[in-house]
């Protein structure tokens, strides 16, 4: 149980996302960079305050790091920041944490400590092994996010007697570890998919995908466009994938909050 309050320490699950620049070390204009992150971060963190523990963090050099209370949502604000990022052909390696979190909150993620950091950290390393052949969680050039969470192996099957259980009820724990390990999997490989999706749309597609997301119909984007017709429109947002890419994102909050449930 949390107060979500800073100051009390909590047990509730919670996602903490670590980020990082690709190849910042190269930037000309890495101080504008910052700056203009800087100020991005302040009014992401005003518009999803709600969802935020924390104020957006930069940790060292180029990392940022976020710490969630709704962790559904881990996945909407890294495509959120990695829009942002693209504006300025900036790519990010992101390494997200799901767990608990073992310090009271605080107005400053670098004061908070515990297992969804740790997994954060974790996640962050091997999206940076870009070698897909040797690394274990990424299948795919176009992904560079992943999500870690808690051992699937139940510590108490573990640590604790048998004979503290029946066989019933040790059955159930280990099916559910198994259903665990399944799920965190399955939202990796589904997130590595999308990322597929988005990362080989054209710049005409996204320019359509802009205008339908701004304007809500083909109609209304006829209107204010008269160049395009409701077919060109129709046909380059299927080419892209738009809609699929739209359903793999609500999939993917869903799995996560059954993800969460799973530790409650």
């Amino acid at each position: 149980m949390c107060s979500n309050r800073k100051g009390f320490l909590c047990m509730s699950i919670y996602s903490v996302i670590n980020m990082d620049i690709v190849g910042s070390r190269e930037l000309t204009n890495r101080v504008e960079i910052q700056e203009k992150l800087k100020n991005y971060f302040i009014t992401l963190y005003e518009d999803y305050k709600n969802i935020f523990v924390a104020p957006i963090t930069f940790t060292l050099g180029d990392e940022w790091q976020l710490v969630l209370r709704d962790v559904k949502r881990s996945y909407d604000i890294f495509l959120l920041i990695k829009t942002f990022l693209l504006k300025y052909n900036i790519e990010i390696y992101c390494g997200i944490g799901i767990g608990k979190i073992s310090t009271k909150e605080s107005d400053d993620t670098r004061e908070m400590d515990g297992e969804a950091f740790i997994y954060a950290r974790n996640a962050l390393i091997s999206a940076k092994a870009t070698n897909t052949f040797y690394n274990k969680q990424l299948y795919t050039k176009d992904c560079k996010i992943i999500i870690n969470g808690p051992s699937t192996t139940s510590n108490r099957i573990q640590n604790e007697t048998y004979n503290e259980y029946s066989i019933g009820e040790l059955e159930v724990a280990v099916t559910a570890d198994e259903d665990c390990l399944e799920l965190l999997d399955l939202i990796n490989t589904l997130i590595q998919n999308n990322e597929m999706i988005e990362n080989n749309t054209t710049d005409k597609q996204k320019q359509i995908i802009r205008l339908y997301e701004a304007f809500g119909s083909y109609s209304e984007i006829e209107k204010a466009y008269p160049g395009y017709t409701r077919s060109s429109i129709s046909r380059k947002l299927a080419a892209s994938n738009y809609f699929l890419s739209i359903h793999n994102k609500e999939v993917v909050k869903s799995l996560l909050n059954k993800y969460v449930a799973v530790f409650k």
